[in-house]
């Protein structure tokens, strides 16, 4: 059995002897050149030195110093091959060698200490600098802890375990082996940082790696923590804009078709006697766009209100194209009056699995947006067509087209021209979004385009089976 340290004295000794023994082989064969022996000295102090420098220990300098400082009485001072000295001036020189070699030992001894120290303290400021900078594209709490342990473990080659104070991990007993480190945020203690230790003292150079990524630990769970804040602070921000946003536009599109309501009712109502059947006509038929208008305002909100919820559940059912197709168009007869409308149908009858009145709402809304982006008497069409493995719908218009400055945002909630509130074009933004979810959620997409040379083609597809 070996005991602890042996095998290192046994090396360093090994060292010492051979560069004591290349030492005096060295200097008999340079003796032999005629060279004085005030030189020799020389090569006896470089001996000193390597033997501080590979054994990395001013002893063994001593020890070359006293056993070199013995070799050069015993060869080259007389009496030869004795350790007697008869002339003085041996002696100071002897004196002044082991002087020397002491001192020169000495000092390289404590240089070598400190360039171990500077390269040690080198590689602790590399890893306090890979730390630093690991903890900083890391989010979630389970990601930085686990990137903590990791970086105890890789650079320290200790067991470690974190405790969070807020899920309650202050319970937990642990052995007394650990060492703990507190986990600190900018106002509060957040935790603290178990190192398992095998004796009771641990090394500095681990002990201030531990220190970092404790500190790190701390700044990026604080970190994480600020962010899941802010994110909720945006959301509700978010929803309460939405919200206001919702609220101030369905309360101008109310008003106005409820004031239009209001004004054909009284006038029927008053002068229901006097007026002529065609002024009476005319006034039913306004009531009676009005009042479509707004069933497809509640309609849309609605949808709406699902959607947000996640509760939009579609019913699916084999439906003949033909027939959707002839209800959206019943829907918005009236409003489509005063346009050139065309809708072109596959020859052959179709059908596909979709939510009928999803799809419905989907076309009524499309159409809706051409009319409300058309003056009269432009051209609007509706044009079907199998396209592969779907059936594809073409809602397309010769109006002013898509502006550049909603382009990118187009299937977006609440996205409409104008800068305010208007009367010139009722909507509220929501009709595309809503085509959008009801087509996706089918399966399909939806997409716009420019209708060349004038007006825009919004496209959606239905897959014509079932997934």
């Amino acid at each position: 059995m070996v005991l602890p340290g042996k095998s290192g004295r046994q090396g360093n000794w090994l060292k010492t002897t051979i560069i004591i023994g290349i030492s005096i082989l060295g200097s008999l064969m340079i003796s032999y050149l005629g060279v004085a022996k005030e030189s020799i000295i020389m090569l006896f102090l470089l001996g000193v030195i390597f033997s501080t420098i590979v054994t990395s220990s001013s002893m063994w300098g001593m020890v070359t110093s006293v056993v070199s400082m013995m070799a050069m009485n015993f060869l080259f001072t007389e009496p030869r091959y004795t350790l007697v000295i008869y002339d003085s001036g041996d002696l100071v020189l002897l004196l002044f060698f082991l002087i020397t070699a002491v001192v020169s030992g000495t000092i390289t001894s404590r240089l070598q200490q400190q360039i171990e120290i500077a390269e040690k303290n080198e590689r602790t400021t590399q890893v306090l600098y890979k730390i630093a900078s690991g903890f900083i594209a890391i989010t979630g709490e389970r990601d930085i802890l686990n990137r903590a342990k990791y970086f105890v473990d890789n650079y320290t080659g200790l067991k470690s375990q974190i405790l969070i104070l807020e899920n309650g991990d202050d319970e937990v007993h642990h052995d007394l082996n650990y060492k703990e480190f507190p986990i600190s945020g900018s106002d509060r203690t957040i935790g603290k940082m178990l190192v398992q230790v095998e004796n009771e003292e641990l090394d500095k150079q681990n002990e201030i790696i531990i220190q970092s990524i404790a500190t790190q630990l701390g700044i990026a769970l604080e970190g994480n923590r600020l962010y899941a804040e802010r994110e909720q602070i945006r959301v509700a921000m978010e929803k309460e804009r939405l919200r206001a946003n919702l609220l101030r536009s369905v309360s101008h599109d109310l008003r106005t078709p409820l004031t239009a309501l209001s004004g054909a009712g009284n006038l029927l109502a008053e002068n229901f006697d006097v007026l002529r059947d065609d002024e009476k006509k005319k006034l039913a038929t306004d009531i009676s766009e009005e009042i479509g208008w707004l069933t497809n305002l509640v309609e849309n909100i609605l949808n709406m209100t699902r959607i947000n919820n996640e509760q939009l559940l579609l019913k699916k059912e084999e439906e003949v194209i033909d027939d959707v197709v002839s209800e959206a168009v019943s829907r918005t007869k009236r409003i489509l009056r005063d346009r050139n409308f065309t809708v072109t149908l596959p020859d052959e009858v179709v059908s596909a699995p979709m939510d009928g009145k999803l799809i419905v709402q989907v076309i009524v809304n499309l159409l809706e947006n051409a009319v409300r982006h058309t003056s009269k008497d432009s051209l609007v069409s509706l044009d079907v067509e199998i396209s592969g493995t779907d059936v594809e719908f073409t809602v397309s218009d010769t109006g002013e087209g898509i502006d550049e400055i909603i382009k990118d945002s187009l299937f977006d909630r609440f996205v409409t021209l104008e800068k305010g509130v208007t009367d010139g074009k009722r909507g509220i933004g929501l009709g595309l979004t809503i085509c959008k979810a009801i087509v996706e959620a089918h399966g399909g997409e939806i997409h716009s385009e420019r209708n060349l040379p004038k007006g825009s083609r919004f496209i959606f597809t239905i897959p014509l089976e079932e997934d």
